[in-house]
């Protein structure tokens, strides 16, 4: 099913199906940040009613969820780190499906787009010790975001099992799947832009390079879950937190790689975070 064929007739409120997701209809609910987890990160009463009173769309994609403690972005922002946190996000899939909805989670890593006033005073970790020129905002107001930690390649390879366990507890959950967050200047959108990554290894210094980390990360948790009930969210061109994409040449190249690697496995869904539209199977990405 392609964008085309909906513009040609298609109701926004028949059936599809994104990969081994079936939707009762088109309308897709983009991600909202909340905040509304408290220190604990776990989804209370609050959230599953937010997700249950939007549980007619067709699907809801949830707001971004951290996959370790230290890539928390925000203050209330929700985990999927410990039981608690997953049992929170059970009783919210439970919600959608009481009302016959379908509800993936969104897994993202902050990067360098965090504070050790955020995260707990865990490490900030990114493609390249380079700070973005900028305040977030902490438990103790607004700060300068922090010189991050470059992540050694043994380090990524940490960071790409926390997503992972994080995308098998969103299943055990209960959620339909999940959506990997690779835009808007967070940690695999760093590693696809020249600006965030400097690294001379083989996750930089090349569109092929490059685009490396978040291909290696989006097909382990293929792997683990199923691709089929995996979506993937870029921005290209965003220009935001300082992961600046202005050479065009360079961005086709990036994400072509990616894209054209991508492409095999099946995924249920590739998705413009400009567009908060899911690209279906089959449409050019």
């Amino acid at each position: 099913m392609t964008s085309a064929s909906i513009s040609e007739g298609k109701s926004l409120f028949t059936p599809v199906s994104l990969g081994d997701i079936e939707l009762a209809n088109r309308v897709v609910m983009a991600p909202l940040t909340r905040m509304r987890s408290g220190p604990s990160g776990v989804p209370g009463d609050l959230v599953i009613e937010h997700y249950r009173q939007r549980a007619s769309l067709g699907l809801i994609v949830t707001e971004g969820v951290y996959p370790s403690h230290e890539s928390q972005a925000f203050v209330g922002q929700p985990g999927i780190v410990t039981d608690e946190q997953m049992r929170g996000w059970r009783r919210v899939a439970e919600a959608v499906h009481a009302q016959g909805g379908r509800i993936v989670m969104q897994i993202v890593h902050a990067g360098r787009v965090t504070h050790p006033d955020v995260n707990g005073g865990r490490r900030i970790l990114a493609p390249s010790a380079i700070a973005i020129s900028d305040e977030g905002h902490t438990e103790k107001g607004k700060q300068p975001y922090p010189v991050p930690q470059a992540l050694t390649a043994a380090e990524a390879r940490a960071v790409l099992e926390d997503f992972v366990a994080a995308s098998r507890r969103a299943i055990e959950a209960g959620m339909d799947g999940v959506e990997i967050h690779a835009a808007n200047g967070y940690l695999l959108h760093e590693f696809l832009a020249p600006a965030s990554n400097r690294r001379t290894d083989r996750y930089g210094g090349t569109p092929t390079n490059r685009a490396r980390f978040a291909l290696e990360v989006v097909t382990a948790v293929a792997t683990a879950i199923g691709a089929g009930r995996v979506g993937l969210r870029i921005s290209p061109e965003r220009n935001i937190k300082d992961v600046l994409e202005r050479d065009r040449d360079e961005v086709l190249a990036t994400y072509g790689q990616l894209l054209d690697h991508l492409r095999p496995l099946g995924l249920a869904y590739r998705r413009r975070g400009v567009q908060r539209l899911p690209v279906l199977p089959g449409e050019p990405a």
